[in-house]
């Protein structure tokens, strides 16, 4: 259970990763040079992009693996103080 939220962050990052490059590919192929730009340095310009774009899929499913990505954190933090549960006491 402890390798859970490893997994997931991994999958996550790899998917959300993914889904960054697709959108700047579109960005530039719709003309959108400065969006495009914008998306490369703040990723959260891509995704403000595709919902004023109509991209709606392909955001949510960013939106999704975001979700996934900080379940896993939480998980593999969980994970970390069971592990050690001197780290709750000050």
């Amino acid at each position: 259970m402890a390798a859970l939220g490893p997994i997931l962050i991994g999958v996550a990052s790899i998917a959300m990763l993914v889904f960054w490059i697709m959108t700047i590919v579109k960005a530039f192929k719709a003309k959108d040079t400065l969006w495009g730009v914008l998306s490369i340095f703040l990723p959260i310009c891509a995704l403000i992009w595709l919902f004023m774009k109509g991209h709606k899929k392909l955001a949510m499913y960013w939106i999704v693996a975001i979700v996934v990505y900080i379940i896993g954190f939480v998980l593999a933090g969980g994970a970390a103080v069971m592990a050690n549960p001197e780290m709750l006491t000050p």
